[in-house]
């Protein structure tokens, strides 16, 4: 990196290198009965999604728990 000026205090301030702009896309102009369908079908959807993750939740956070509570029971030897 060069300056063009004899000391720090003066060089011209630059934009950042990767400073990106970012387009938002327009919003979907849908009439307002087929707005209140699609919304109330996105949330039919995102309820049968949280219900349908919830038991594989379960799973993820059980198995690892009883396979090591069983482990220690049988370095315990009770089992």
């Amino acid at each position: 990196m060069t300056f063009a000026t004899g000391r720090l205090e003066e060089a011209p301030l630059t934009r950042a290198a990767l400073a990106t702009t970012f387009d938002q896309a327009r919003a979907l102009i849908v009439p307002g009965p087929f707005r209140r369908a699609a919304v109330v079908v996105g949330d039919l959807l995102g309820a049968v999604a949280i219900v349908l993750c919830i038991p594989f939740v379960i799973l993820a956070i059980g198995i690892p728990i009883a396979l090591g509570a069983r482990l220690l029971l049988w370095i315990g030897g009770p089992l």
